[in-house]
């Protein structure tokens, strides 16, 4: 692929220090589809960027994708393992909800670099994801000194986490609650920025039948009308969408593939002409996980791509957004240079 002039000068900016100079929030907007009316903005015109957010691994790009959605700040942290997928995308929404940001950390201590950045954010609240299998009683120990109250949502699995922290933060009286996969990430990942967008929770299941803490969850919602189950069947099984239904209507978004499942996710979510859009690896989980919670805070969705390619549910997708800012998540080994390049040519393009 040849670039020439000055568009070749900004590529070579852009894969050298991550970004393509320029750039604005995206403004929320009021959710979308079905019965209710969706609102639309009129969207600034602002020079087009493609911007990747990286980091020396997982927790470098939490604190990137951190530093990029609440540059002044934040009123809660979610802490979440970053060797697991699970705990972090259930948290996601709620993340989104409270606006605050998720930080990745080993089991036992917490980075320097995640240290900082929470003394940046200035919270009041520090929420931390997951047991003490996940998340070790002394590292929680060793955020005392922070003027920050500390709490910690667990349970017996990744299906009671995501059930208790929808219950804390939504409450339960929800209208609508998305259902993902809790043994693969892509889809969760999709399904956490549109649920942020309705500012309604993601709920967890196994493949062929809802846990037990789910179903706990939904008897105990009091206005629910619809379910949005994410994902085809051979994640989520039709014994699972027979058994939601039972607790309101479901509708399934599927596809041929975790690229089709997201481009359909964002469609049915997010406006035309919507200002902002992640870009995430499809593959690998550790550098999108914190993607969602900073998706949420700029009301865009999130977009899955392969390490050397836009599939084509995506571009479509793309050409439907018309984004002008597009945030890659992750370096170039999840994310090459030429998918970014791809991005730079497809968002500049003419339409």
């Amino acid at each position: 692929m040849k670039i020439n002039g000055l568009v070749g000068a900004i590529i070579a900016v852009a894969l050298a220090s991550g970004a393509v100079p320029g750039g604005a929030a995206a403004q929320p907007v009021e959710p979308a589809e079905r019965s209710r009316a969706r609102l639309c903005p009129i969207t600034e015109l602002i020079p087009p960027t493609v911007e990747r957010l990286g980091g020396a691994d997982r927790v470098g790009v939490a604190i990137r994708a951190s530093q990029e959605a609440f540059p002044g700040g934040a009123d809660v942290v979610y802490l979440a393992s970053g060797s697991t997928f699970s705990d972090a995308l259930a948290g996601s929404a709620a993340a989104g909800f409270d606006g605050g940001p998720i930080l990745l950390v080993p089991r036992d201590s917490v980075p320097q670099g995640v240290l900082d950045e929470m003394v940046r954010l200035s919270p009041g609240k520090i929420v931390i994801l997951g047991g003490t299998a996940s998340i070790s009683a002394e590292l929680e120990r060793s955020l005392d000194y922070l003027p920050a109250a500390v709490e910690r949502v667990a349970g017996d699995d990744r299906y009671e986490v995501a059930a208790s922290l929808a219950r804390l933060t939504f409450g339960t009286s929800s209208e609508i609650l998305y259902v993902a996969s809790g043994q693969t990430f892509p889809d969760a990942l999709s399904a956490s920025a549109a649920a942020g967008s309705w500012h309604v929770p993601v709920l967890l299941t196994a493949k062929d039948g809802v846990p037990e803490p789910v179903l706990g969850l939904l008897r105990e919602e009091t206005m629910l009308d619809e379910i949005i189950v994410v994902g085809g069947p051979s994640t989520i099984s039709e014994a699972v969408v027979e058994q939601l239904g039972r607790f309101g209507h479901v509708t399934r978004i599927g596809g041929a593939d975790r690229y089709e499942v997201s481009a359909t996710t964002s469609e049915k979510t997010f406006c035309n002409d919507t200002t902002t859009v992640f870009v995430a690896s499809g593959r690998v989980f550790p550098d999108a996980l914190s993607g969602s919670a900073a998706a949420i805070a700029m009301d865009a969705p999130v977009l899955l791509v392969t390490p050397d390619s836009i599939p084509t549910s995506v571009l479509a997708e793309l050409d439907r957004l018309n984004p002008q800012q597009v945030k890659v998540l992750g370096g170039p080994a999840t994310v090459s240079d030429s998918v970014v390049v791809e991005l730079w040519e497809h968002v500049t393009a003419p339409r």
